[in-house]
């Protein structure tokens, strides 16, 4: 619930987390030649072809939903944040140069073991070399620079935000809502899907709900729900074992919500219609509407207004390295 990030919340902060300090490879080198600068931050250029690196991604996710005036008009609006977002980190690196700030072989390996720690296989390491045109040297040498954008923030940004018992408290007063726990219920489905033009159309699927009725009466006589929903189920979690996630009451659609808060623990809901298709919930596990205590958050709490105070003073912290420095933006 209190995550916010130390740098400018937006759309970039994935994108620079994944390419802040992208190192080129040989060909993009040679094409930045040729490239079109589009910003000049001190004695560095920002090209094109790099905003275009940070955009592509962006590019094809909204061009899965929008259109025309409206694509190219969310596109450029993007595009001027990216370009924003660039000339910021090159002005942290530059300062975190001109501080002298010196990254330790060994705090450097460890960065690197970190980074690979984070890969679900080794071969993925492998894989994002060669998608990023980056080579092992290049890679170590983003993480150091990495590393030194954080070693300036602590300098001049954590180490000086301190955050008293007397605001947490304050905050848990002053915002009771953010501490209220919803009525809430784990479920185990049963789901089978109508087809793409019942869906589409909103009508009833007799051969689905045929289905359901067959399935429903084959539980009541065997009592084997488990095993009829891990070999018949149609949702994304018929192969998964144990509970579900939380529910909060009002989360789901109306037909559902009714049904599963009303059953009884370790009951079995009747044939429920929904937009999908028909379902049968087994009810898990459920908890009341509560409130949580404030040994409960007062670390949450801190955590948040820490990050609040941090991003309040790396804004004006910003403003004044900006004052400094030579900015261009062709």
């Amino acid at each position: 619930m209190y995550n916010a990030p130390l740098m400018k919340k937006s759309v970039l902060l994935l994108l620079s987390a994944i390419l802040l300090f992208a190192v080129p490879s040989v060909r993009a080198a040679e094409e930045e030649l040729l490239d079109r600068v589009v910003a000049v931050v001190n004695e560095e250029v920002i090209t094109q072809a790099e905003v275009d690196t940070f955009l592509r991604p962006i590019y094809q996710q909204y061009s899965a939903q929008l259109s025309g005036e409206d694509l190219a008009k969310a596109i450029n609006e993007v595009r001027q944040k990216v370009l924003s977002q660039m000339i910021e980190d090159k002005l942290v690196y530059q300062e975190a140069v001109a501080q002298g700030i010196e990254v330790k072989e060994e705090d450097l390996e460890k960065e690197f073991q970190d980074f690979k720690a984070k890969m679900e296989k080794p071969e993925e390491l492998d894989e994002m070399l060669e998608r990023e045109g980056l080579t092992m040297k290049s890679l170590r040498e983003r993480l150091k620079k990495q590393a030194m954008v954080r070693q300036l923030q602590d300098r001049e940004i954590r180490s000086k935000v301190i955050i008293s018992p007397v605001q947490v408290e304050d905050f848990y007063k002053n915002n009771p809502d953010k501490f209220s726990v919803k009525e809430r219920v784990r479920v185990r489905s049963l789901t089978i899907k109508k087809s793409e033009e019942a869906r589409t159309k909103g009508l009833t699927d007799e051969k689905a709900k045929q289905r359901m009725d067959l399935l429903d009466q084959k539980i009541k006589l065997y009592r084997n729900f488990d095993q009829i929903v891990k070999d018949f189920s149609e949702d994304s979690h018929a192969k998964e074992e144990g509970p579900g996630e939380w529910i909060e009451r009002g989360a789901m659609i109306e037909s559902v919500d009714d049904v599963i808060f009303k059953t009884p623990v370790g009951q079995l809901t009747g044939i429920v219609e929904t937009p999908v298709g028909y379902h049968i919930f087994r009810v898990e596990a459920k908890e009341p509407a509560s409130k949580r205590t404030f040994d409960e958050v007062k670390e949450q709490i801190s955590g948040y207004l820490f990050q609040e105070e941090s991003n309040k003073r790396f804004k004006a912290w910003m403003e004044e390295i900006k004052k400094a420095a030579y900015i261009s933006i062709k």
